[in-house]
């Protein structure tokens, strides 16, 4: 708590405890969800835009602080969902503008960047309402500047001071916002953002977070008659159409001379389809969120500025129904089964998270050389409370023990064959919820099928192996299992191992980095790449998987 400065290494800690926090009590936050702004799940889109964040932030570990900052927010971008996940982007996102190029700053300027990513949030929001995330954000920020003041100030103390007032904003929430007192529940958002100013606060305490969630307030909800609380507004009557939360992000031809100018120029073009707009420019980026009830023109009208990917629209009106539905049938939602779930194998922190930050509800600790157990795959489905659960074992050694599983479990389960990582991540993204079971199983399945898998590791003996003697020490390049190069340096190799692997049909090449490969290495040898194959689109990912210093998907 005594720190006067706060840099790279400590920020990193603050942010993985606020990423725990969340992640802990997202449930909690997407029971505080109120209509008639049904943006999906508050809780869920906070954790998985922040899971975004704190993965782009794994790639600047041991760096200044400006350098991490900048790749939390940009991972934050990248990845926000809803209104909620947007809008902490941009509050990290002026947080991280406010510490640029700095290895360390005090609490001056600590206090001065929380006030900073308010600005920037603020100004994201085409029509900003008070009693909401933005609300916390600013009152809390306020409470950091004044507290910076006292010349016993320290970070601890500053981030306190942000805490308690950020808890206190969110009591005063419903009585700014009259859907709020309606449901008699505080802002999901704003609760959400508590949540990891409580995490933060653990990390500069030295607390677990149980310790420091133990004696937090709980967040204010009406009575609660059994089990998890009921979804706040799915009692609010609403009449007419809520529209489509749609989410996209417009990859432009050229940097704009002027993010704000961009940002400006497309609010004023989309101004008229909808409301709830967001949008934020970042180099050659824009994030555009917006409810409308006519999404196809919106799309229309963004494409003149450049491609457009991660779109996502989804229908809130059928949210609400089926939300209200539910509600009135039970009288209040305990735990909702769902109809889908995905269990993954896999191996590595790095690897772990990018499937959690896809959406996967269990994970298997497995992978080569350690290749878990039927038991362990039955607990993980057991685990989810959904109907039918989509396993990916994620390696050939695997899959027999994933189908005994299915024997054991029945028609529940389904099993896609995967036999890579690669190959288990575009099974994933393939998955649709809102598909029937045999679609899903069959486009898992077809993803799967398109993704070539490159593996690096060393050789543990000396032998002589399809055709090439290996010598103990050695690097080898496999193509879908075979080894098809080998070499005494890495970088080598591995080069070596693409240049078989690239055709004229790639496109786009992951590159998963392993737990004894540094950052600094990983992007040296991707700068390479990307001279020696300039026409395919390359992506650097921490995966920290043991055994394979590389792993490679090709698509």
């Amino acid at each position: 708590m005594n720190h006067k400065y706060l840099d790279g290494a400590l920020f990193v800690q603050m942010v993985l405890a606020g990423h725990q926090s969340l992640e802990s009590n997202k449930q909690k936050v997407n029971a505080l969800n109120v209509f008639p702004v049904p943006d999906g799940d508050t809780g869920t889109n906070m954790s998985l835009s922040f899971t975004s964040g704190v993965n782009e932030m794994r790639r600047m570990l041991n760096q200044p602080l400006g350098k991490v900052a900048e790749s939390l927010a940009t991972g934050l971008l990248m990845g926000a969902r809803g209104n909620s996940g947007v809008i902490l982007s941009q509050l990290f996102r002026g947080f991280a503008k406010a510490v640029a190029k700095q290895e360390t700053i005090d609490v001056k300027m600590f206090a001065d960047s929380f006030q900073a990513g308010v600005t920037t949030a603020y100004n994201a929001v085409a029509k900003p309402v008070e009693g909401t995330i933005l609300t916390v954000a600013k009152d809390a920020a306020k409470a950091a500047v004044q507290a910076a003041r006292s010349v016993t100030a320290t970070i601890g103390s500053v981030m306190e001071a942000v805490l308690r007032e950020a808890e206190r904003s969110l009591q005063r929430t419903p009585d700014l916002l009259p859907v709020l007192k309606q449901a008699n529940v505080v802002d999901s958002g704003g609760q959400g953002l508590v949540y990891i100013y409580q995490g933060f606060l653990s990390a500069l305490s030295g607390r677990s977070i149980q310790e420091a969630l133990s004696t937090a307030d709980e967040p204010v909800t009406g009575p609660i008659p059994h089990g998890m609380p009921a979804p706040a507004g799915a009692n609010i009557e609403h009449e007419g159409e809520f529209g489509y939360c749609t989410e996209f992000i417009i990859r432009l031809d050229q940097v704009p001379d002027s993010e704000q100018a961009m940002e400006e120029k497309i609010r004023n073009m989309l101004k008229d389809l909808g409301d709830s707009m967001l949008v934020v420019a970042a180099n050659d980026i824009v994030k555009v969120h917006i409810h409308s009830l006519r999404p196809g023109q919106v799309l229309e009208e963004a494409i003149q500025f450049g491609q457009l990917t991660r779109i996502k629209i989804d229908n809130m009106t059928e949210q609400h129904h089926n939300l209200k539905n539910d509600y009135e049938e039970s009288g209040s939602v305990t735990e909702q089964r769902q109809p889908y779930g995905i269990v993954a194998v896999v191996a590595g922190e790095g690897m772990a998270e990018i499937f959690r930050s896809l959406g996967v509800g269990q994970l298997v600790e497995g992978g080569q050389t350690m290749n878990p157990s039927t038991e362990d795959i039955v607990k993980a489905v057991e685990g989810l409370n959904v109907d039918l659960v989509y396993v990916l074992p994620n390696n050939s050694n695997i899959v027999m023990a994933a189908e005994q599983a299915k024997s054991v479990l029945g028609d529940r389960i389904r099993v896609i064959p995967t036999k890579t990582i690669p190959q288990g991540i575009a099974a994933v993204l393939a998955f649709d919820a809102d598909s029937d079971a045999d679609g899903n199983e069959r486009r898992m399945k077809e993803a799967a099928a398109r993704i070539k898998t490159g593996q690096v590791t060393r050789a543990v003996r000396d032998s002589n192996y399809q055709d090439f003697e290996i010598k103990e020490g050695d690097f080898m390049g496999l193509a879908e299992g075979k080894v098809v190069t080998v070499g005494r340096d890495l970088e080598d190799t591995a080069q070596s191992l693409l240049d078989k692997m690239i055709d004229e049909n790639s496109e786009i090449i992951t590159v998963f980095y392993g737990e004894d490969v540094t950052e600094e290495q990983a992007e040296t040898f991707l700068d390479g790449l990307t001279g020696r194959f300039s026409r395919c689109e390359f992506e650097l990912h921490y995966g920290g998987q043991p055994l394979y210093e590389y792993i490679f998907s090709v698509e």
